[in-house]
């Protein structure tokens, strides 16, 4: 199961839906759900967000996909983070932000537990040059927003769908939209949590590919 959880602190997830969450479910936090990270602070033990979330992680035996502002020195990512059964994966950041972020020039997608996952930050999944990843053997799709409901992302996404023959599901703060690999919306889900199911299709896409750098992450 992908649950789904915005507007609301980690612990409080922890506290009202840990109950519900199972042995290889897919959690995905949005952006205010943990804010700005400073993130040298989090890899020099100053602070513990990543380090909490990690252990639950673990202790849960579940991925978990968090969006956040990452801070490095003066300058701001828009960023998602993916973490399986405790083992930080990778981080992704946005390759063409909005104004006031940085952006980066690589395109990642996260061989886990439970296959092959793309995330799409934001926009980014309005670009069909950054979609090789997700058309070359994805099992799961998924485009974390920092906005409202956004009427280009959901039709570039239906888009990527049908061109993958996978579902997408997109997560904005105020909704949950699954699209289904015909590139059919499937269900939209309000609320601070939802929960989706979303089925395995096999059908592999052709790769498109410009100067893009694409990276398959994995743990250690």
């Amino acid at each position: 199961m992908i649950f789904c959880f915005s507007d609301i602190d980690f612990d409080k997830v922890v506290e009202e839906y840990g109950a519900m969450i199972s042995p290889n479910d897919i959690l995905l936090l949005t952006r205010e759900v943990v804010g700005l990270v400073d993130m040298p602070a989090e890899l020099h033990g100053k602070s513990s967000i990543f380090r909490d979330i990690a252990e639950y992680s673990s202790d849960k035996e579940i991925i978990i996909i968090v969006a956040m502002r990452a801070k490095i020195g003066e300058k701001i990512f828009n960023s998602v983070m993916v973490i399986d059964n405790g083992c930080v994966l990778g981080v992704s950041d946005e390759l063409n932000p909005q104004k006031g972020y940085v952006g980066s020039s690589t395109m990642r997608s996260y061989l886990t537990s439970r296959g092959k996952i793309c995330v799409f930050v934001d926009s980014d999944v309005c670009y069909p040059q950054l979609w090789q990843s997700a058309l070359n053997g994805c099992r799961y799709i998924f485009n974390l927003n920092s906005t409202g409901v956004d009427g280009d992302r959901i039709s570039c996404a239906k888009a990527l769908a049908h061109a993958s023959g996978k579902y997408v599901l997109c997560k904005f703060i105020d909704n949950g939209v699954c699209i289904n690999s015909y590139g059919k919306i499937e269900s939209i889900k309000w609320g601070r949590m939802s929960a989706f199911y979303m089925p395995l299709t096999f059908a592999v896409g052709k790769a498109v590919k410009r100067k893009i750098k694409f990276v398959d992450e994995k743990g250690s």
